[in-house]
């Protein structure tokens, strides 16, 4: 479980079906991050009311559910771990969903998107669990100049096992609702701001101290044409804890106060190359002296690159700023890069790769996490490689069949966090019930 510069989870909310590819290059966007974004390109004379009801089902083969190094071999040791546990295992999700927009007038609508997951663990039971991911959204527009959204996200999914040290199920649940407001200065210039709380909680009693409600406040401005922008931002949020956690045998609370200042930036090099960016500042205090506060130069930026209609090519490099209470440490700054080649076989068929290496390392007053600090410990060092493959084929429009595989590899001056994963999965998605869909009768 990770603790986000922003929510305090993240990685924890990961549920254990996710891909392992690290895909650094889609930044995490939150649910403010999305309602402050410019309107989309696609004007509201163009937009239909809509309704998609949707079945899937979802089998994953994973040989390394635990994400456990190759030399524990006996299982049955580890802590809150369920009986006869297996290292491998195999999940089928049955999954429901309802995906509608209903516009009212020129400029008004609602959003609704509701999803629900059965998730069936083959060989370890005890992490069967029912997830959720939902999101209702109202936008709202007055004249040319003021827009805006108002809405709520909840979701509801099992914890990953990466940097933790109790392996039995635990349910985080995350609560957002938020607000924005766009003005239109002229035809290119804007400024926006938005709202944003968020609770999240988990089932785990071990994980209590992830429990937290957090206040945030976004602000910018920003210069757009049709595809190309600039602009600033400024978030910042409040995050209180209602349970405490123990660092270095010192019990404290583990509340923050961030703030985050950043340039944004995108460009169209060419017709068929486009920069996406973003540059800045990250500070974040704790008003407990147990763990130490600190702050850094964050960055992000991806190269999409078309050389053909069927092809395309995403590179993506970033700098970003970590904590992990979990693993017990203060900070780490995480490098990466990633490259994804796609190719548009035909109408029915696309494949695509991805390739991405990470770097963390970790600073602070405890940088290994729940091993005894000694010199030779003294700066835990990872890196994380992945390869992930994906094929998609529509035979036609109600039906799409997903095939992925995946490999993750992090090696680790601390050999405990060291691991080798390897996940196959194989999706069916139909749409059994399309209003509003202009490819219906195909």
């Amino acid at each position: 479980m990770k603790i986000y510069p922003g929510p305090i989870l993240v990685a924890a909310a990961m549920s254990a079906l996710s891909s392992t590819s690290l895909g650094g290059a889609i930044e995490y966007k939150d649910a403010l991050d999305i309602a402050i974004a410019p309107p989309e390109d696609v004007g509201a004379v163009q937009r239909t009311d809509r309704l998609t009801l949707s079945a899937s089902d979802n089998y994953v083969f994973d040989n390394n559910i635990y994400r456990l190094p190759a030399s524990t071999t006996d299982l049955t040791t580890l802590p809150g771990i369920g009986s006869n546990p297996s290292r491998q295992d195999s999940i089928d999700s049955v999954t429901g969903g309802l995906n509608g927009e209903w516009l009212y007038g020129a400029r008004q609508s609602l959003d609704v998107d509701l999803r629900a997951d059965y998730n069936k663990y083959f060989r370890n039971s005890d992490l069967d669990n029912v997830s959720t991911q939902d999101r209702v959204a109202w936008n709202w527009g007055l004249s040319d100049a003021l827009s805006g959204k108002v809405g709520a996200d909840y979701s509801r999914l099992i914890g990953g096992f990466v940097n933790t040290q109790v392996y039995s199920r635990d349910l985080v649940s995350r609560y957002e609702y938020f607000a924005s407001l766009r003005y239109q200065v002229g035809p290119r210039w804007g400024v926006f701001g938005g709202l944003l709380g968020s609770s999240y909680t988990v089932s785990g009693a071990q994980a209590t101290f992830n429990n937290s409600k957090s206040k945030g406040v976004d602000v910018g401005a920003d210069y757009t044409t049709e595809i190309n922008r600039i602009g600033f931002d400024y978030r910042y949020n409040d995050s209180r804890a209602s349970n405490s956690a123990i660092l270095n045998g010192v019990l404290f609370d583990p509340d923050y106060r961030e703030e985050r200042a950043r340039v944004l930036f995108k460009y169209a090099l060419s017709e068929k190359t486009l920069v996406d960016a973003s540059a800045g500042y990250l500070k974040r205090d704790y008003p407990s002296t147990a763990i130490g506060s600190f702050s850094g130069e964050i960055w992000r930026a991806a190269l999409q690159w078309q050389p053909t209609p069927k092809t395309q090519l995403l590179l993506g490099v970033w700098q970003q700023l970590d904590a992990d209470l979990t693993s017990q440490t203060d900070y780490f700054v995480d490098k990466g890069v990633s490259l994804t080649p796609e190719w548009v076989a035909s109408a029915k068929v696309t494949v695509s790769l991805t390739v991405a290496h990470d770097t963390e390392n970790y600073i602070g007053s405890n940088p290994v996490g729940g091993i005894p600090i000694d010199s030779i410990a003294q700066a835990r060092h990872d890196t994380l490689t992945s390869e992930t493959g994906s094929l998609v084929y529509t035979p036609i429009r109600a039906i799409a069949l997903t095939f992925t595989a995946a490999h993750v590899n992090r090696n680790s001056n601390i050999p405990q966090f060291q691991f080798n994963d390897f996940q196959a999965t194989a999706n069916i998605t139909y749409r059994f019930f399309r209003y509003g869909d202009s490819g219906a009768n195909q």
